[in-house]
């Protein structure tokens, strides 16, 4: 019994502080951005960065003073108008001014500071770092098209046949939420309170078309989908492998952990193509997105499992408290599940909710919190032992289903 307490003290301690982590990584992520130092000077800072653009409320004004627009729509941004021959960071006139357009009424919306080449060695406002934007052929009915080089862009766009009209380099971009709410962050990258205004003319998530979109998609249905048929596998071996051990044999226990290794294996190779190691974003920007780095957390999570049961069935790892790890980490990996978002895909771009991760998460919770009471003796039913894996299936199912 003492052994039993400690085991669920430690369980529970840990489930308590990643919700706590969980909680805190959801403010602190690519688009929920950090919040600036609470103190006198930035406070007066953005108050008079607000001050000197109220005037562009009125888009005639942001004109005469020089900015022209240079983009479509942007989903979750906005139409951008831009300040050319800007040279030097200014607080009170920013390079690019951010509005929607509803009903023939243009609204600002936000501010851009955008500076291209090299990332700025300092960010001006303490914590805030620079994202970086890529590079994009624009067209002349403002769709875009992502090419790393002028020469790179097509003088047709794909879909539309528009004539190219200009290519814009990298730029290092701070974007300031100051004239519309954003439950992001004043500092997010996208507000997804812009989401009604979008008029489906521009493609998401730095596509540069709509059969890129399409075929990234595609793409994304395709791993949760083969991943799900690996999972559905390996909730069925383990049940099978938990029946045949009952009935004197153990040959099959040594196959669930190998097919979870293979899960693990795909979905780190797989998962987020246009980071590094096989993209054009860097190291240090994947370990910046919140999005990519809970895909590869899933995919380190499910291969520490797979190694630890592996070595377990062995015998090689005796000690009980190893027998811990499977649900510690499935509730770990359940829970981070429940706060994960795609910020512009179907969740918010199409105006649906959090649901297929929510339940996915609870699955994950479930077959944990199961594994341990069985672990622990608590629940020494024959049959509870067979729970655990009636979830991981339940999960292999949900992930075959799933629909970006």
């Amino acid at each position: 019994m003492k052994r039993q307490l400690t085991a669920l003290a430690v369980v529970v301690l840990v489930t308590v502080g990643l919700a706590l982590g969980s909680d805190w990584y959801m403010h602190h992520g690519k688009w929920y951005a950090k919040e600036p130092a609470k103190d006198f000077y930035v406070s007066k800072l953005i108050a008079d960065i607000r001050t000197a653009t109220e005037p562009y409320q009125d888009i005639a004004q942001a004109k005469g003073d020089g900015y022209a627009q240079i983009s479509g729509n942007v989903p979750l941004q906005g139409y951008h108008f831009y300040k050319a021959g800007i040279t030097q960071f200014d607080y009170t006139n920013p390079s690019t001014l951010l509005y929607t357009l509803a009903e023939g009424r243009w609204t600002l919306v936000g501010l851009e500071y955008a500076f291209p080449g090299e990332p700025p060695t300092q960010s001006p406002f303490p914590g805030i770092a620079w994202e970086r934007q890529l590079a994009v052929c624009r067209y002349a009915d403002w769709q875009e098209y992502r090419s790393h080089s002028r020469e790179g862009c097509p003088q047709i766009h794909p879909d539309t046949k528009s004539a190219f009209a200009a290519w814009y380099p990298d730029m290092w971009v701070i974007r300031l939420w100051l004239w519309y709410p954003n439950p992001y962050g004043l500092f997010a990258s996208l507000n997804p309170l812009l989401a009604p205004f979008d008029d489906r003319t521009i493609p998401p998530d730095e596509t540069g078309s709509w059969e890129d979109w399409k075929a990234r998609t595609a793409f994304s249905n395709f791993n949760h989908h083969f991943s799900g048929w690996l999972v559905l596998l390996m909730g069925i071996v383990m049940a099978i492998s938990i029946v045949w051990g009952e009935r004197g044999g153990s040959k099959l226990s040594n196959l669930w952990p190998i097919v979870a290794l293979g899960v693990a294996a795909f979905i780190l190779y797989r998962s987020d193509p246009e980071f590094w190691p096989f993209g054009p974003r860097t190291l240090v920007e994947l370990l910046g997105d919140r999005e990519v780095i809970e895909h590869k957390a899933s995919g380190l999570i499910i291969l520490a499992i797979g190694s630890v049961e592996w070595l377990r069935v062995r015998g090689i790892l005796s000690h009980w408290l190893w027998g811990l790890l499977f649900p510690g980490l499935a509730i770990m990996g359940g829970t981070t599940l429940l706060f994960h978002l795609h910020p512009i895909s179907n969740f918010n771009y199409l105006g649906r909710n959090n649901q297929p991760h929510i339940t996915e998460g609870a699955t994950a919770i479930l077959a944990g919190t199961t594994y341990l009471l069985a672990s622990l003796k608590i629940m020494q039913q024959r049959w509870w032992r067979l729970v655990p894996a009636f979830f991981i299936i339940l999960m292999g199912v949900q992930l075959i289903v799933y629909l970006e």
